[in-house]
């Protein structure tokens, strides 16, 4: 069964049947001759469109919700709630968890940008919202906006064909969604209803009180009791975020890994020691090489002498899954110092926000800049006065989403969440980012963005492998033959 069938029928039938078309000459005919049958074909494209936009959502998150490991709950369980239920979800919200569940690129495209164009999915909600607050109608003063609402839902139309990769399929009164990857279960998201060939869809839980729940095939809205389903799925949800909300990532055991690793960098040790404790502008510094030169294990060196110095630090280390994620980082950034009480709380405001983190990326990065800003608590032992923000293999985050860039968190944004100026950290907060880069510096791999505090060490900018003298003095220990130890040398081009 697949209940998109209907609509994208209905919709193609009424496209050929009334010579749907974009050409404005042809808007103006359909307006002045056939205003009803323009108004059936409007109405059969925003359900078939509509539908799409939600089912697809509840695919993705249901997928999504499966695959969770313990580290990445916070982020998606945060999200999760406060789109699905601290509030009835509008298109917005469907689209929000679509693109933050969304892994497979087929279902990942209609969330991606184009060019300077907003995505297809984010499209069909401005306009949706646009039309049914008639700040779009059916009349010769909309000529324009009418066409192009035309082409938009033609896009639309084609993720019909991401719909026709599977079906539902009913088991035990459960819904489940069949494809190549295997089943995946959509209750109570998808739910049965008299008619096993009528699902109804999860529409909104409104005061905590009624489930709204929307017939995919005729648009009736049924009640239910909260208790009965979705709270059960809900409150384990929100008890994993009450007791683990402030452990998101524990870097312990690779710090120590990486520490075992640490040899022969005392050069380098002192020149990032010292950029961390400095106050000059240049505050961003990039610490970039091929992979295996050991950028990890002198990451992990910096931490625990910035931690010996009493420097405040708040520091990730890009791994699997949401770990890659900007966002993601932000919030174990966030919640780091939070823990470490660097945050001033004496705002209500702050303090809400702590409390309950936003969901959406920009709010995010507006909470990060205001605490650094405004509610930095500086503790007594920290004599620098600075705080260091580290961040290792960034390249990883931008492998794991394409959307999400560093220079995001360097800018302020307007209501519209359009960037508007540039935001800079006083230069007591010192940024030190990692990445791979090729063999001679090249950022062919991964490019960070041109800032104009960014800081210049040579030796760091790409780092390299150990010279000779700090190979044979880390090797000393060993005890190792002259023989062996140039051979090394030689082996390794050192």
């Amino acid at each position: 069964m697949n209940p998109i069938h209907k609509y994208s029928n209905r919709y193609q039938e009424l496209k050929k049947d009334k010579s749907i078309a974009s050409d404005e000459q042809r808007i103006i005919e359909l307006l002045q001759t056939d205003v009803s049958g323009l108004n059936n074909f409007f109405m059969a494209a925003l359900g078939m469109s509509t539908l799409m936009l939600r089912l697809g959502a509840v695919i993705q998150v249901c997928r999504k919700f499966e695959k969770l490991d313990a580290q990445a709950d916070l982020l998606f369980s945060r999200q999760l709630l406060d789109n699905l239920k601290e509030i009835m979800p509008s298109d917005s919200n469907w689209k929000k968890m679509w693109d933050v569940s969304a892994e497979d690129n087929s279902w990942k495209a209609p969330c991606l940008k184009s060019g300077s164009n907003e995505s297809l999915l984010s499209r069909f909600v401005t306009f949706r919202n646009r039309f049914v607050h008639q700040q779009i109608q059916l009349s010769v003063d909309f000529i324009p906006q009418i066409a192009k609402a035309i082409e938009l839902f033609n896009e639309m139309e084609s993720l019909v064909s991401l719909f026709e990769k599977g079906k539902l399929v009913l088991k035990n009164k459960q819904y489940f969604w069949k494809d190549a990857d295997g089943e995946i279960n959509l209750h109570p998201y998808l739910q049965v209803g008299e008619n096993q060939n009528q699902p109804y869809i999860f529409q909104g839980l409104a005061n905590n009180e009624k489930v709204h729940l929307l017939n995919t095939q005729f648009g009736d809205k049924i009640d239910q009791d909260p208790s009965d389903h979705i709270n059960p799925l809900f409150e384990p949800i929100q008890q994993n975020l009450r007791n683990g909300a402030g452990q998101i990532f524990d870097h312990s055991s690779r710090i120590a890994n990486y520490q075992s690793c640490f040899v022969g960098r005392e050069k380098e040790r002192g020149l990032l020691l010292d950029f961390c404790s400095s106050k000059e502008e240049q505050n961003i510094l990039t610490v970039k090489s091929p992979a295996g030169m050991g950028k990890g294990a002198l990451i992990a060196d910096l931490i625990e002498q910035l931690k010996g110095k009493k420097i405040q630090l708040l520091y990730h280390f890009c791994g699997a899954g949401l770990h890659n994620n900007l966002h993601a980082i932000l919030y174990h950034l966030i919640l780091q110092g939070k823990n470490s009480g660097y945050w001033k709380t004496e705002s209500e405001e702050i303090k809400r926000k702590l409390n309950r983190l936003p969901s959406k990326y920009i709010d995010t990065i507006h909470l990060f800049q205001q605490l650094i800003d405004e509610n930095l608590k500086l503790v007594r032992n920290n004599k620098s006065d600075n705080l260091v923000l580290i961040i290792d293999a960034l390249d990883e985050a931008q492998v794991a989403s394409t959307q999400l860039k560093i220079s995001d968190w360097f800018y302020s944004y307007n209501e519209k969440e359009e960037p508007e100026t540039e935001w800079r950290s006083a230069s007591n907060i010192r940024w030190v980012f990692t990445y791979r880069c090729a063999e001679d510096g090249s950022e062919n791999f991964y490019k960070f963005p041109t800032m104009k505090q960014l800081a210049t060490i040579e030796a760091l900018q790409p780092l390299k492998g150990l010279s000779p003298d700090a190979a044979r003095e880390a090797f000393s220990r060993f005890k190792v033959s002259d023989d062996f130890m140039e051979a090394l040398i030689e082996k390794a081009k050192v």
